[in-house]
C-alpha cells in the first residue's frame, strides 16, 4: 500500500482536494450563491485528484531512465509494478475521474466536461513530449496545477443576478489571484527540479532548461522569478490589504520572508541536496499561500 500511495503521489492529491475543499469552504460558500451541492462538488474533486493520480503514473512510466539515476529508491515502474499494469491503472484513474467531471458537469454545465478531458490529454502530452522541451513543459505543468483552482470558478460562480455580480466579480478576481500565485510558485518550483535532475535528464537526452542552459544561469532565472513573485505578492497587500493587519503580518512571515531567504539560497545552490530542501520551501511557501483563504475569512474578511 506504501508503494502504491508513493507511485500516485498521495500527498499531492491530499494537497488538490485540500486546496479546493478550503477555497470552497472560506471563499466560495461565505459570499456566492454557489450551484453545486455537497455531493456534486465531492465528485468534482475526486474527478481533479483521480486525473492528477493518472498523471502522476504516466509520468512515473515515461521517467523510468530519468528515476533510475535521480532517485533509484522512487523507481516503482517494473519493481513495485510491471509497465503493462501500470497503463492499465493510469487509463482506469483518468477514466474515472473524467466520468466524475463529466457528472459534475451535468449540474452546473454540461460543457465543463471538456476542461477534464483537455486536462487529462495535456498532463499525457506532458508526460510524453512537452517534458522533455526546455520550459514549455515547465510551463504547461504549471498550468495544469493552477487549473484545479481555476476550475472552481465555471462551477461554482456561473449565477449571475443584480443582487451578487459584484461578490461573485471579486470571488472570481480572488481565485484568479491564487491561481497566479500557484502558477508562478510551481514554475519557479520546477526549474529548481530540474536543476535537481539535470544528470538524470541529459542521459535520458532531454532538452530541460538546466541542460540548455546550465544550472547557473538557472539558478538566476529563478532568482529573478522569485523577485517577481515578491513584487506580485506586495502589489496585491498594497491594492488590496491596506486595511487588513493580520492577513498582512500573514503575508510577511509566510511568503515574503520565506521567499527573501530563498533568494539568497538559490543563489548559491549547486548540489542535490541544496535544490531539494529548496523545492520543499516552495512547497511549503505555497500550502501557507493556500491557508491564506482561511486567515481571510476568520480575521479579515472580504466582506
Amino acid at each position: 500500500m506504501t508503494k502504491f500511495l508513493q507511485l500516485i503521489r498521495f500527498p499531492n492529491l491530499i494537497m488538490i482536494a485540500l486546496t479546493q475543499y478550503l477555497f470552497k469552504c472560506y471563499l466560495i460558500n461565505p459570499y456566492a450563491n454557489h450551484s453545486t451541492n455537497a455531493f456534486t462538488f465531492f465528485c468534482l474533486v475526486l474527478a481533479t485528484v483521480c486525473i492528477a493520480a493518472g498523471g502522476n503514473i504516466i509520468n512515473d512510466i515515461y521517467d523510468v531512465k530519468t528515476d533510475r539515476i535521480n532517485k533509484l529508491h522512487k523507481v516503482f515502474i517494473d519493481t513495485f509494478i510491471t509497465k503493462k499494469n501500470a497503463f492499465l491503472l493510469y487509463f482506469v484513474f483518468t477514466f474515472v475521474g473524467i466520468g466524475l467531471g463529466c457528472y459534475a458537469s451535468f449540474y452546473s454545465k454540461l460543457e465543463n466536461s471538456i476542461l477534464f478531458i483537455v486536462i487529462a490529454f495535456l498532463l499525457f502530452l506532458y508526460s510524453k513530449y512537452l517534458k522533455k522541451i526546455a520550459l514549455i513543459g515547465n510551463i504547461v505543468v504549471s498550468l495544469l496545477v493552477a487549473s484545479s483552482i481555476f476550475i472552481l470558478i465555471p462551477f461554482d460562480l456561473i449565477v449571475f443576478t443584480k443582487d451578487n455580480l459584484f461578490r461573485n466579480e471579486l470571488i472570481i478576481a480572488a481565485l484568479i489571484l491564487y491561481a497566479s500565485f500557484a502558477f508562478l510558485i510551481n514554475l519557479i518550483r520546477e526549474l529548481v527540479k530540474d536543476n535537481e535532475d539535470v544528470n538524470g535528464d541529459y542521459n535520458a537526452n532531454m532538452k530541460t532548461l538546466s541542460i540548455v542552459l546550465g544550472r547557473n544561469r538557472v539558478n538566476k532565472i529563478v532568482a529573478v522569478l522569485v523577485g517577481f513573485l515578491l513584487v506580485f505578492i506586495l502589489y496585491i497587500i498594497s491594492e488590496y490589504l491596506q486595511d487588513k493587519t493580520i492577513a498582512t503580518i500573514y503575508a510577511l512571515f509566510t511568503l515574503l520572508l520565506p521567499l527573501l531567504y530563498f533568494i539568497v539560497k538559490i543563489w548559491q545552490a549547486d548540489t542535490k541536496h541544496e535544490y531539494r530542501m529548496l523545492s520543499f520551501l516552495l512547497k511549503l511557501i505555497m500550502l501557507f499561500g493556500i491557508l491564506s483563504a482561511v486567515v481571510f475569512y476568520y480575521f479579515d474578511p472580504l466582506f
